[in-house]
């Protein structure tokens, strides 16, 4: 049987050697397939779905790296106003929440769909 292979493009933002995402985008591409690729990691769909779901919080988001390891914390948004323009910032919250994932966990027997995550450039 051969697998299907789904490129999803989640808004994202380069921070720290990884990518700003926001969770409702990255749930949106969680829901289309078994499993889904980050970099050369792959994790199996379910679990980390319900896991990026209670992550959800108003005024933050998603900062997620791939270093050997899939890493994933939540990182506050805050706008400041410099010159009399607005800017956006990213700071880690005081009360942060944070997981690693090794290659491969939850990973089901056979995988039909394989989601492939390539952010799109924003700001």
């Amino acid at each position: 049987m051969k697998q299907k292979r789904i490129i999803g493009r989640p808004w994202g933002r380069r921070h720290r050697g990884g990518w700003i995402i926001q969770p409702d985008s990255l749930l949106q591409c969680l829901r289309e397939g078994d499993a889904v690729e980050f970099g050369k990691i792959q994790v199996g769909t379910k679990n980390l779905f319900q896991l990026v779901r209670l992550m959800d919080f108003p005024d933050q988001e998603l900062l997620i790296n791939t270093n050997g390891k899939l890493e994933v914390q939540n990182i506050a948004r805050y706008t400041v106003e410099k010159n009399g323009q607005r800017r956006t910032e990213f700071r880690l919250p005081r009360n942060r929440h944070y997981f690693n994932l090794c290659n491969e966990a939850w990973l089901p027997k056979v995988i039909k769909t394989l989601i492939i995550i390539r952010p799109k450039k924003f700001g």
